[in-house]
């Protein structure tokens, strides 16, 4: 009785505990899509386009643990359909995740150009009034931004590249566990033809034994009859 509630307690326990990860998954990736569509939106300054990639990093990276997290509660299941379904979700999320990633690049590229567009057009515009020593400013601003660009590209990019050992690292995963398959597979055909082999042995001993027992009894009958026909003609 206690080991029953125990386990009841334990799957309570794992029940909650998935649900208040996918939870935390749902509301990063809320929080990520509306900074991105913030991102869309930037105007600048550059400051600004930073920070708001800070904050979509910070969820991202909360995103990603939710979703491992997930993942080895799955794999601690005792029911397969359980652990099929938890897998499938934290697939989708996955995907979710790497959909956020692509949509966070497009929205940076989209607004940088912008920027250093905007700052291009100004920089254009105060060289024709402007003295030398502010033209000197502006092109710092312009190469501090443009840094700053950069900065951000090599983020994304680092964040692509991760996603990408992931997606390798998830593709071992599977060619490892349909390796597995297919040696259970062979080690079922061999255990198949093994028992085969063994019913149709059995078979063959069982006619053998029907055989021997007929020839035992003839050999009796034989037996007798000759005792009889010897001792008919003594006495006859």
């Amino acid at each position: 009785m206690f080991h029953s509630e125990k386990n009841l307690s334990n799957r309570k326990y794992n029940e909650s505990t998935i649900r208040l990860i996918q939870q935390d998954i749902v509301k990063s990736d809320l929080h990520v899509k509306a900074l991105v569509q913030d991102i869309r939106e930037c105007l600048g300054p550059v400051e600004i386009l930073n920070n708001l990639n800070m904050q979509v990093s910070e969820n991202m990276k909360s995103m990603k643990q939710a979703i491992e997290e997930l993942e080895i509660l799955a794999r601690e299941q005792d029911k397969e359909s359980d652990k099929h379904d938890l897998l499938k979700n934290a697939e989708k999320y996955q995907k979710q995740y790497a959909s956020n990633q692509f949509a966070l690049r497009k929205a940076n590229l989209a607004t940088q150009a912008l920027l250093d567009k905007q700052t291009k057009e100004e920089l254009f515009e105060r060289s024709t009034t402007a003295p030398r020593k502010r033209m000197r400013a502006d092109k710092e601003s312009l190469s501090k931004q443009s840094s700053a660009i950069t900065d951000n590209l090599t983020v994304i990019k680092n964040m692509m590249v991760t996603q990408v050992k992931q997606s390798e690292e998830s593709l071992q995963t599977l060619i490892g566990s349909s390796g597995v398959v297919t040696e259970t597979r062979e080690e079922l055909k061999t255990m198949g033809s093994i028992i085969h082999q063994s019913k149709t042995l059995l078979q063959k001993y069982g006619r053998r034994e029907v055989t021997d027992k007929v020839l035992i009894v003839l050999a009796a009958l034989f037996f007798l009859a000759c005792v009889f026909y010897i001792v008919q003609k003594r006495l006859f």
